[in-house]
């Protein structure tokens, strides 16, 4: 999703903000609602959202409710953006952000000028997060079928003593004859060398 597309889509946002009622997070509130998201607060961190949510403000607090935080953003998937909000920096709190898989970062005392640009910081880095993580589950798949393939390979060769051109040669020929994807054809080889 381009950016251009991310920011005509901040007026659909569903958001969640998972923090102590505060002066904070009213005004949080009040400026997600200016960029014309649809808002609801969460406390304590619920086990699950009671409506659909594309982005979550969370509370990260050194030590509390990291465990609730941490599988309530895990039942989002993929498709979940997660900004951290936090009071201040210290190496615990900047381990719980990266182990939340947090996409962006507000530091308080809010300022309501970060919220839009954070906003769509995080959300671009969700959507990219987003991509890559659905082509690397391609590409691992597509290793998984190569291996069967190169199996079938290899007993062709070694059964009919053919090099590997044309055990391929074989297998795509085969595939095509009897209406099958290579991986098909390739993995009905391997049963019959069962």
């Amino acid at each position: 999703m381009s950016t251009s597309n991310i920011l005509n889509t901040l007026r659909e946002l569903h958001v969640g903000i998972v923090c102590p009622p505060s002066e904070i997070t009213d005004a949080l509130v009040l400026q997600l609602m200016r960029i014309g998201c649809s808002v609801k607060q969460y406390w304590p961190p619920p086990k699950a959202f009671d409506t659909h949510t594309d982005v979550v403000f969370c509370g990260v607090f050194e030590g509390r409710h990291h465990g609730e935080l941490g599988k309530l953003l895990a039942q989002g998937g993929v498709r979940l953006t997660a900004v951290a909000l936090v009071e201040y920096e210290s190496p615990t709190i900047l381990s719980q952000i990266l182990e939340l898989g947090c996409h962006g970062v507000i530091v308080l005392p809010l300022d309501s000028h970060k919220v839009l640009p954070a906003l769509v910081c995080a959300r671009t880095n969700s959507k990219a997060h987003a991509r890559f993580m659905h082509k690397n589950a391609q590409l691992q798949e597509r290793l998984e079928h190569q291996a069967d393939i190169n199996k079938a390979k290899v007993l062709l060769m070694a059964a009919q003593g053919w090099q590997e051109p044309e055990a391929h040669a074989y297998l795509s020929k085969e595939a095509m004859k009897q209406r099958l994807s290579m991986l098909e054809m390739a993995r009905k080889t391997l049963k019959q060398f069962e």
